[in-house]
């Protein structure tokens, strides 16, 4: 079957070329003529947490960083005349929780705001303006038909470990009383999503994650498709959009502000929106 999309939404694929050939080296960029404001775990740099396991979102290859995080926060330390230094993370779950461990002063890779990862990073970081939307989506072999949670019933799905795709799997299959469902984990979505193309029928029937990431892997990997958009479930069975925000360090003073005046008038637009299309369907 083909990629089920509801009406305004566009296909991710296609608008990747001109971030991804964006590649960061580890050193990053600066710009020692312009001046700022804010102060950072290393004067001059901005140590930036990213995982390279969400593309486009943010991948690390042989040349270096590139996808839509690292390109942005990348423009952003320019501005700031801040070298850009990217620190890896090999699991997402808790990234946002790096800048209050003093490890970056900032934390990207497509990290939806939620009242309950709010709670999780108390004082020490603060939570920026929303600068993306994205919607749920399965990663399934070509033909596989799958339109609510109760197609799962039976089966077995991958996803990423404290994703917020984990989030909306688990709360879905709670709130349709399934107790056959077996969720999986891995640290790559690549790695989840060829597990599903490979393994065959009595394999995972799909890996789940963000609209972007989905589509991605859907163009690079045979006999692969997207489909069930949707929007994500909270654990009380509430149904939400998913804004992306970025976490800070807030003892990096002044860089929460400098942030979120960059998202409000950016020198390079965030590649996968706003206005793409992506949110959930409503």
């Amino acid at each position: 079957m083909g990629i089920r999309r509801n009406a305004g939404a566009k296909t991710v694929a296609g608008m990747i070329g001109t971030a991804m050939a964006v590649a960061l080296s580890a050193c990053g960029s600066s710009n020692a003529e312009t001046a700022t404001t804010v102060t950072t775990i290393e004067p001059g740099v901005l140590k930036v947490c990213l995982y390279p396991g969400f593309a486009p979102f943010a991948i690390r290859g042989d040349g270096g960083w590139s996808g839509w995080d690292p390109a942005y926060l990348s423009a952003f330390a320019e501005q700031q005349g801040l070298r850009f230094e990217p620190v890896e993370v090999s699991t997402f779950n808790d990234i946002w929780m790096r800048p209050g461990n003093d490890e970056c002063d900032v934390a990207g890779t497509g990290i939806t705001e939620t009242a309950e990862r709010i709670q999780q990073t108390g004082q020490s970081i603060a939570w920026t303006d929303h600068y993306y939307s994205v919607a749920r989506s399965l990663a399934v072999r070509a033909g596989t038909t799958i339109d609510s949670v109760e197609d799962l019933a039976g089966t077995t799905v991958v996803t990423t470990r404290g994703a917020t795709a984990d989030i909306d799997l688990l709360a879905r299959i709670k709130a349709a009383g399934l107790t056959d469902v077996t969720v999986e984990y891995v640290n790559d979505e690549a790695v989840g999503t060829r597990r599903v193309a490979e393994a065959g029928p009595d394999g995972p029937i799909a890996f789940a994650a963000g609209v972007g990431s989905i589509d991605v892997l859907a163009a690079s990997i045979p006999g692969i498709e997207a489909t069930w958009i949707h929007c994500m479930m909270l654990p009380d069975g509430t149904v939400t959009s998913e804004p992306f925000a970025f976490t800070v360090r807030e003892q990096s003073t002044g860089l929460a502000k400098a942030l979120n005046a960059f998202i409000a008038a950016p020198t390079l637009p965030y590649p996968g929106g706003p206005g793409s299309g992506l949110d959930c369907p409503k």
